[in-house]
């Protein structure tokens, strides 16, 4: 994602979650209090109070047919992948007079599906609307397991939920999750860009539900997102969305809005391919398409950058067209660009991208970089808090390459070279790409190494390769880890099976112990 403010230059793309905009403070904002109203303090663990005496029914999950979600020439990819864990989510949105505040009422109805051999004796949910980068509070009313009152306890101050289960859950089997919770968002501005909330009467809302996060070397992935990086982490699964909203205002959401499904008044019902994690975004925003191929592009603009809406259909759409050439298939029926000023640069969702900077003369290089990341973290995982060059440094080559097939191989270089400029300014250059997030000094030197030095890896590589080995790798790096959860070693593995050679020292010098790389002492 393009979304840290960092001091550099206005041509370059930059960075931290995913893609960061112009030079402001590195201290996000907040117009509301911290989010810890109701809530222990941190890394504090507390038994849920006692089971209400009435509880809501558990409904029955009946997902639609998660295909619908996708391109019709990849439904099969539904049967290959097998039981996947579903979200059955529906959310009342309700945005007050003036665009400041904002209230969601949320059920989620999660079957999980244990595909660990250990068994589980308790599930984790991440909460992460009450991370310090949303302008919001997620507060959890009850949860249900198998349809009764479970017992929780509260970590990481409210961040993450640890729900107990009656009995341990085996390997191969389902459980399921039935949870209401309530959020309140409040507004930010450029100046104080945030990831969740209200934007020139804007709700931009990802994972606005309880989410299961990956599993770990047997463990729960519990743990508060650094500063400067993206924050959730998540595997694939299913999602179908009910969203209530005044019908005056649009709803966007990632996946194919069911349009016979027999929602009432502002109902909208969702349907999602294969996700990792799913957004929405309600406000008054103008609807623009166009189409790539079978793709359905959408534009949501608000109504003073109409204007702006070719050239961002041409850029996502020439950035679209270029990386199923290069990587493979955009599997999605549609993708979704949503106007969202202060939304960093951008930040990235499967099928749904924010986009914080149009309107403005930073607008490319955001959209082609946020296009770039539905193959580089939505079709391809990686763990955005331990791996994040696998994610952020593709992204930002890929903007290079836009530049090559769009503009010329000058243009290609000479953003290249200013990347190797920022770089060489660092007090230790020699630093290598692939180190967790909480491991760079700061937000900037996490920007700096991961997306700009990154960048100039895969230049690295392409150049040991070859642009026929290197075109050949990214392919076999998609069709290997579509839907996956992919690591440095991965990566590393596909690109030696495609040249049949050793790269051991390249990837020693760039991604795992640095070293003098020549250009950049």
């Amino acid at each position: 994602m393009i979304r840290k403010q960092l001091l550099l230059l206005p041509i370059l793309l930059v960075t931290a979650a995913c893609a960061p905009a112009g030079p402001v403070s590195n201290t996000p904002g907040s117009s509301l209090p911290p989010a810890t109203v109701g809530l222990p303090p941190a890394n504090t663990a507390t038994s849920s109070p006692e089971p209400s005496p009435t509880l809501r029914p558990t409904p029955t999950l009946v997902i639609a047919d998660p295909a619908l979600g996708l391109r019709p020439e990849f439904s099969g990819d539904i049967e290959r992948l097998g039981p996947l864990t579903s979200y059955a989510i529906e959310v009342s949105v309700d945005i007050a007079e003036g665009g400041l505040s904002a209230q969601l009422e949320g059920t989620c109805l999660i079957q999980f599906q244990h595909d660990d051999r250990q068994p589980l004796r308790e599930i984790a949910l991440m909460l992460w609307p009450n991370n310090p980068q949303y302008q919001a509070e997620m507060i959890v009313e009850s949860v249900q397991v198998d349809g009764r009152k479970a017992q929780t306890r509260s970590e990481l101050g409210g961040l993450a939920l640890m729900v107990s289960l009656p009995r341990p859950l085996e390997a191969g089997r389902t459980v399921e999750l039935f949870v209401t919770y309530h959020i309140d968002a409040g507004a930010f501005t450029p100046s104080t860009p945030m990831r969740f909330g209200l934007t020139n009467g804007v709700l931009i809302a990802p994972t606005f539900y309880p989410l299961i996060p990956p599993r770990v070397d047997g463990e729960w992935q519990v743990e508060t997102a650094p500063p400067g990086g993206d924050t959730t982490n998540s595997v694939t699964a299913y999602y179908q969305l009910a969203v209530r909203a005044d019908p005056e205002l649009s709803v966007v959401a990632s996946g194919v809005e069911l349009v016979d499904a027999g929602g009432a008044g502002g109902e909208r019902r969702v349907i999602s391919g294969p996700m990792r994690d799913v957004a929405i975004a309600v406000g008054p925003l103008q609807r623009h398409a166009s189409n790539v191929g079978d793709v359905l592009l959408q534009a949501w603009l608000l109504p003073d950058h109409e204007q702006q809406a070719a050239q961002v259909l041409e850029a996502a759409g020439a950035q679209l067209e270029l990386l199923q050439e290069l990587i493979g298939p955009y599997r999605y029926a549609e993708l979704d660009l949503v106007d969202a000023p202060g939304a960093f640069g951008g930040i990235e969702y499967p099928g749904l991208v924010y986009l914080g900077t149009i309107g403005t003369g930073w607008m490319i290089e955001p959209i082609v970089h946020e296009v770039a990341h539905q193959w580089f973290y939505a079709l391809i995982g990686d763990d955005q808090i331990l791996q994040p060059w696998l994610d952020e440094a593709s992204a930002t080559y890929m903007t290079a390459l836009y530049y090559e097939h769009e503009v010329g191989r000058g243009r290609a270089t000479g953003y290249l070279s200013d990347l190797r400029s920022l770089v060489r300014q660092q007090p230790d250059p020699d630093l290598p790409i692939g180190l967790p997030v909480e491991a760079y000094a700061d937000e900037n030197a996490y920007a700096v190494f991961v997306y700009f030095k990154g960048a100039l890896f895969f230049d690295a590589l392409r150049n040991a390769l070859g642009d026929d080995e290197f075109e050949a790798f990214l392919k076999a790096y998609y069709r290997q880890e579509l839907y996956r959860i992919a690591s440095a070693a991965d990566f590393q593995a596909v690109a030696e099976t495609t040249c049949d050679c050793s790269l051991q020292s390249l990837f020693d010098l760039w991604v795992y112990d640095g070293g003098d790389v020549p250009g950049l002492e």
